[in-house]
């Protein structure tokens, strides 16, 4: 069973602030029971996840059983992405035998077996955009030479209409059209293509998840509008408005190409950091969060940095006590600098335990603040739970400690 990189356990350390005079009290991480973490959505149509649950300290590490194989998921906010997805490849294969998708595809003149996908079609529906037709189309002629080749969307797909209807399904059924799972990955390619192949409408007439709509991104405001423009704008137009707002905000250009073609990265999650940031109102040091997020080595890596940004941008409008960020010597990822003169880290943690690898690094988190001159109140949240032992030494060295964050 994998555990977090080093970086990620490095930047983690801003959530157990240890000097390393607690080194030997420390305890093993907890394991936990799936069906008592997630209760029924343990087991679902299309997979199984491994009743024992591990974890390393920071974040829950799951063994999901699904018909392509052992996927290994970690952390709870990955794990619902996941659910999510599964949930939506296997919503399109219960339509494998639909004599609606099959009486379409024979319409289209397309042969079934070519196109395995499995598409219901509602002929006589629309579906709503922010933008026309007419416009979006001519918009997006100099965005896809500015990034040619910087995207996720190839120019074939571009010129047969598949990208366009891959997003259009993406947004039906809730996830992310630039999706990390391959099977998923794949079912989208097919369906896009056959849709693209026969005109075919892409609306309403899916076979839903309940819920699915709008829930793209959550726990943030303005949720529906990143759907939206996920759905109506190519990767390379939210590329180019990305690039636009991450300069207005002070990003260096530089930086902000670096983060903007960063692979693991989607179009959708840099949307979404963008766009959490912009609601955060003037921020200092922008380069230093980007910075650090050009560094993100996989799509594990990368999530975990939006899911921190969009908690940070929650945290700035319920209290508004934010003024920018630092990127402090030896963290790899970046801290938020508080009005009172301190530092404020919000991670999306699950359970935290006070392990010898967390209190290790703590101690170098804790020395890089207080070296750079951050005297001022020093407090972290998680979207999880710590152990009694970890609250105890973070309450024992000053630092404030809030659990359940963004719940």
């Amino acid at each position: 069973m994998q555990k977090l990189s080093r970086a990620i356990r490095l930047s983690l350390v801003g959530l157990v602030l240890a000097t390393g005079a607690f080194a030997a009290d420390v305890e093993n991480p907890p394991v936990f029971n799936a069906s008592a973490v997630l209760g029924q959505a343990a087991q679902g149509p299309g997979y199984r996840i491994e009743e024992r649950v591990g974890s390393d300290g920071y974040l829950r590490i799951y063994d999901v059983e699904t018909p392509w194989g052992m996927l290994a998921v970690h952390g709870d906010a990955m794990m619902q992405l996941r659910l999510k997805e599964i949930g939506a490849l296997n919503a399109m294969e219960r339509t494998a035998t639909s004599k609606e998708f099959g009486d379409a595809l024979v319409k289209a003149g397309l042969k079934p077996v070519e196109f395995a996908g499995k598409l219901v079609t509602d002929p006589a529906g629309t579906v709503k955009s922010t933008v026309s037709g007419v416009g979006s189309l001519f918009n997006s002629i100099g965005s896809g030479i500015r990034n040619a080749g910087k995207t996720k969307e190839s120019a074939a797909a571009g010129i047969t209409g598949a990208a366009k209807q891959r997003r259009l399904i993406a947004y039906e059924y809730g996830i992310d059209p630039y999706t990390d799972l391959p099977p998923l990955k794949e079912k989208l390619d097919q369906l896009s293509r056959a849709a693209a192949a026969g005109g075919l409408a892409v609306t309403g007439a899916f076979i839903l998840i309940p819920g699915a709509a709008g829930t793209v991104i959550s726990n943030v405001s303005g949720a529906e509008t990143l759907n939206q423009m996920v759905r109506d704008y190519s990767a390379a137009q939210l590329m180019d408005m990305n690039r636009k707002e991450l300069r207005r905000m002070g990003a260096s250009a530089d930086v902000a190409e670096e983060f903007l073609t960063n692979p693991h990265y989607t179009p959708t999650d840099a949307t979404a950091i963008t766009g959490a940031l912009s609601g955060m109102g003037q921020l200092r040091n922008v380069d230093a969060l980007l910075s650090r997020a050009t560094e993100a080595a996989n799509r594990e890596q990368a999530y975990f940095l939006r899911r921190r940004v969009e908690l940070m941008a929650a945290q700035q409008l319920a209290a508004g006590n934010i003024t920018g960020f630092v990127a402090l010597d030896g963290v790899p990822f970046p801290m938020a600098t508080t009005r009172d003169g301190g530092l404020v880290g919000l991670f999306p943690l699950d359970a935290l335990s006070w392990t010898a690898e967390t209190s290790e690094a703590a101690t170098e988190l804790t020395t890089a603040a207080r070296a750079a001159g951050f005297n001022g109140p020093l407090s972290f949240g998680i979207t999880g739970t710590a152990t009694p032992l970890a609250q105890k030494h973070v309450a024992k060295l000053g630092w404030t400690l809030a659990q359940r964050v963004g719940q």
